[in-house]
Order: structure tokens, then sequence, then C-alpha cells
């Protein structure tokens, strides 16, 4: 048996005006195939004609493009085109002619034609063999259409399964970027993987954010087609088209006949989200959609060759820049994106003035416990710095370390309800006077209380006054069950006091200061805590006061992305704060 090439037959003349039809194109996958099954099924070869003007198109052999059947099969093609199932006419004789349209199997423009040999010699036995020869190619046909329809049926559960990947995908990086995402000193970093995802989603060249502020940040992900001003430029551009309004987003799938394409040649098409807080906060941009994404499965179309891909609209020199045009879907897979990138620019602009507004109040505060006691000035200061030296030997983290700066600086706040005159006597105080200055523990406690911010900081506000003997105040609570924060407070509260000249006495030798918290270890403080304050002596003897400048700015931006917690320690976060 002959095997089943398709060629392309030369223009033939149209029988009405002479004139010659157009090349034909190379035959589709589905018009192979079929001239496959139709030739193991009847034994002959079919060939294609033009279902409008009879002309032939592809011939499974050059040879058979010359038959002398063609007239007839022509004329047949035009006459049962209009037939939706496959019908069987004598062209002689010897020989019936099978047309097979190809509407349900392949492109309907077409109609296959098959020359099958006559085997009767009676006229009845030619009607009835013609009349099974047409039941035989009607079921044929109809086993066609039900495999193609069962292709097909299998092809949409494949799409839909396909579908319903990707967003399942899409929501599994929605929460791992929620969950993972943090406000820092770097939020372009942020906002970076979040179109990072977003971008390995479609499949896209780039991504950018284009902030509407002028003074923010542009931040790219992907290949550099724009600089940072070029897609300020554009996002401006689009801000002035109605249209994204209405729909929401704006999609440019042939961005060279835009009005704007010739500015940005090397944008080939688009897909622009708008991200709003009550006003248009900027855009979320996405930049040529590759045709093969590295997610598989994209919309079952292979990537192109790369004579294909030269040759397709749109294409850049090198076949990576192919692209398919952005759909609905798909920015419709991208908004939640955006919506994270929205809410992340947000959260970030109220993070800043919180932290800023604490700097202010921290230093507020600071200023009036010093300006209360002239003899206490700056001890909030070395307190914090010598807790963190403690913190540091203790081997703390960067985060906790500012957790221990910051609650340094307020564990004293409490002494502004405390009166002037007790706190600045010069001789001993009497019993009901130190009960009264024990409660600037508690007082400190209750006007940083309403702060949530640093709500985890107040055990140290609180318990720095507590005794590892269980002797201290204001609670009595004894050994590891004092915080952490609160037990290196004490001995850098101590350290601090010895070392400095008080109303009521001189400042102590270093020696004295030594001899007194090692002979306190186990007793008032914390024995490992002063192991860690005998390895960096020296370095705590260097601590001299100094402003309240970065350093106080570092602290409080540890301190937030710590977020509170009733355990100092603890991973109690607060939303959208870095740990």
């Amino acid at each position: 048996m002959d095997s089943t090439v398709l060629h392309q037959s030369r223009p033939e003349k149209s029988p009405a005006d002479g004139s010659a039809a157009a090349p034909p194109k190379s035959p589709p996958h589905e018009v192979k195939a079929l001239a496959i099954v139709l030739r193991e099924e009847f034994g002959v070869s079919f060939r294609f004609h033009d279902a409008s003007t009879g002309a032939l198109l592809l011939a499974p052999d050059p040879r058979d493009s010359a038959s002398h059947w063609a007239a007839e099969a022509r004329q047949a093609a035009i006459a049962l085109a209009a037939d939706s199932r496959p019908r069987v006419v004598p062209a002689s004789r010897s020989a019936y002619l099978i047309a097979f349209p190809l509407t349900g199997l392949g492109p309907s423009h077409m109609v296959a034609m098959g020359v099958l040999p006559a085997l009767a010699r009676a006229r009845d036995e030619a009607r009835q063999e013609r009349d099974r020869i047409e039941r035989w190619a009607r079921a044929v046909h109809d086993r066609l259409v039900g495999a193609r329809d069962i292709s097909d049926c299998q092809r949409s559960h494949a799409e839909l399964d396909r579908r319903s990947m990707i967003t399942w995908e899409a929501l599994i990086a929605l929460d791992r970027l929620h969950r993972g995402t943090r406000i820092h000193k770097d939020p372009s970093r942020e906002r970076r993987r979040i179109l990072r995802a977003a971008g390995e989603m479609l499949g896209t060249q780039a991504m950018a954010w284009v902030p509407a502020g002028r003074d923010e940040e542009v931040v790219l992900e992907g290949e550099r087609l724009l600089s940072p001003w070029d897609c300020g430029q554009l996002a401006s551009v689009l801000a002035g088209q109605p249209s994204w309004r209405e729909s929401g987003y704006l999609l440019v799938n042939e961005a060279r006949e835009s009005s704007w394409g010739a500015r940005f040649p090397q944008i080939l098409n688009l897909l622009a989200i708008p991200v709003e807080d009550r006003r248009l906060t900027g855009w979320v941009l996405a930049f040529n959609r590759r045709r093969g994404p590295a997610r598989s499965g994209d919309d079952g179309v292979p990537s192109p060759s790369p004579a294909a891909a030269a040759s397709q609209p749109g294409s850049s020199d090198h076949p990576g820049a192919a692209i398919r045009p952005f759909r609905r879907s798909d920015a419709a897979l991208v908004m939640p994106f955006a919506s994270l990138v929205g809410l992340h620019v947000t959260a970030s602009r109220r993070y800043v003035h919180i932290k800023d507004l604490l700097v202010g109040l921290t230093r507020s505060l600071t200023a009036a416990i010093d300006a209360k006691d002239a003899y206490t000035y700056g001890h909030s200061e070395r307190v914090a710095r010598v807790a963190v030296e403690l913190g540091r030997e203790l081997g703390l983290q960067e985060d906790e370390l500012s957790d221990i700066y910051l609650a340094g600086l307020l564990h004293d706040i409490g002494k502004i309800g405390v009166r002037d005159e007790i706190l600045t006597k010069r001789g001993p105080l009497t019993d009901e006077e130190f009960k009264h200055i024990q409660q600037h523990v508690i007082i400190g406690h209750r006007i940083l209380a309403d702060l949530h911010a640093i709500s985890h900081l107040l055990p140290g506000v609180l318990y720095h006054h507590e005794r590892y003997d269980g002797a201290g105040y204001p609670e009595g609570l004894r050994g590891d069950a004092i915080p952490l924060l609160a037990r290196i407070l004490a001995v850098a509260d101590s350290f601090d006091a010895m070392n400095t000249s008080r109303p009521y006495r001189n400042a102590m030798p270093p020696e004295r200061v030594d001899q007194i918290l090692r002979e306190g270890s186990g007793v008032q403080w914390d024995p490992l805590v002063i192991d860690a304050y005998v390895r960096c002596r020296d370095r705590l003897m260097e601590i001299r006061q100094r402003g309240l400048g970065e350093s106080l700015r570092n602290a409080i931006d540890g301190a937030l992305r710590h977020g509170p917690g009733t355990n100092i320690f603890a991973s109690m976060e607060m939303s959208m704060i870095e740990r």
C-alpha cells in the first residue's frame, strides 16, 4: 500500500475566468491525519478540493493530481459541498466518487474526494453497491465526528484542568507572598518579589510597579525593557486613557500601532492594572507575554521554531521575543498580585508614619525624664547601650537587640509621675517615699500601655526592678519567671547607677561596682547576665553619653518589625511587619 504523503498541487486555472487559484498553504495537522485515516479505511487516496471553486488544493500523490477524474471531482466537490454528510455519486460504470465534507473534521472550506472502483456489473447491483458504499462512508464520517467530539471534550476538560491548576498555583503563590511579605527598610525588595511571582504566572518578559507619586521608586523585575523614567512616562500616557476606569485594566496587544508605540518600540504588548486607594496609587505593568513561558501548559501552544517566530507579527530579531496576546483572564489573574502591591505600598507608608511618630514620642519622653532630674541626665541612653552590649554577649539577634535598646530608653519613663522632692532628695528615703518611688514602674507601664506597636517591650519597663531571689518589685517575681529583657535591664540599670553620681552619693569606683555585681549574682541579678557582664566589661566602661540619633530610629524600626507579644522574644508579629 502506498504511503500517504500530502503534496500541494500547483494552482489550477479557474474554469470561470482562467485566473490562477491562490497558492495553497501548508496542510494543517488535522488534514494530514484525515488523509491517512481515509486512505486506511477505503484503500484509496483522497484529494482535497476547495468547496467553493472545486480547485484541487492538496493531493496525496503528485501523479494523482493529474488523474483523468480531476474534472469530475472538481464539479462533484462544488455540487456536494453544501451537504454536511458524505455523498457517493457514480463517476462512470467503473468507479464512484466519495465526497467527504470537512465540516466538524477540519477546515470547512475543503472537501475530501476519493475515487473508489466499482465492482458491480448489473444496474441493480450497482445501486445496491452505491448504497452500501454511502452507508459505509457515513458510518466512517460519524465515527470520525464522534472521535473528534470526544477529543474536543477531552481538550476542553484538559483546558479546564489547566485553568484550575493555574488558579490554584496563583492562590498558593499569593498565600506565600502574603505570609512572607514584611515591611522593612527596603520595600522595593518585597514589591519585586510580588512582581516576579506575577510575571512567572503570566510568562512575561518584564514587570514593573510605577507609583503615581514622582518622588517614589519605580520597581522593575525581569528584563530591563524600559528605564524607570520611561515607565513613568508610559504610565502617564495610560492614565490619560479613560477605558481603564470602567474595566479596571488595559490590554494593548498591538503596542506598535498605539499612539505611544513609536516612543517605546521594545514594548510589543502590554497589560496594565491600576492600583487605587481612594485615588490612583500607581500601575502594575506586564510587558511582552512570551509564547512559551517557563510555566508548563500555558495554553497548549508550543513555542515556535526560530524561523516561525521570526515570521510572526510583532516579533523582533530573536526568537525569544515571540509573544502571544494578553487576554481578559490574564488581567483577572494578575489583579490580586497588583492589589497585594497596593496593600504593601499603603502599609509601608503607615509604617513610616508610625515609626516617625514613635521616634518623636521617644525623644520627647526621654527629654522629659532628663529635664526632671539633672543628676540622671543621659541615664536612659546609657542603660540602653549597656543593655545592648549585654544582649549581644548573650547571643541575641539584631531584632532582639533593637527591642532591648528601645526598652532601655523607656524603662524609667514612669519617673515622670514621681514627686520632684523625692526624686531629687539628697538623704535616705523613708519607707513611704520608697514605696512612692517604686510606683514609677507601674506608672511607666500605664503610660505606654496604649502603644500597641511596642506592647512587647512593656515587661522590661514593668519588671526591671525585680530581683533574682524574688525580693524585688512590683510583683516579687523570682528567677526565670522574670522576663529576660527585664533581667538584662536590671544589670544595665544598676551598672550605670553605681557609675553615676547621685544627690545622696558620689559615683562608685569601677572595682567596687565589679565587686557588688559579682556578689549579687544569683541573688539580685541573673548569673548568666552577670557572666556576660564580666566578659564584656571593658566595652561597657567605654560607653559614654551620646545624642539620640540614628541609633534610636534603627531601634524603633527593629522593635516595630519584631512586633507585639506577651513574651518579649516570642514570634508574635504585627501583620505585614518584618520580624
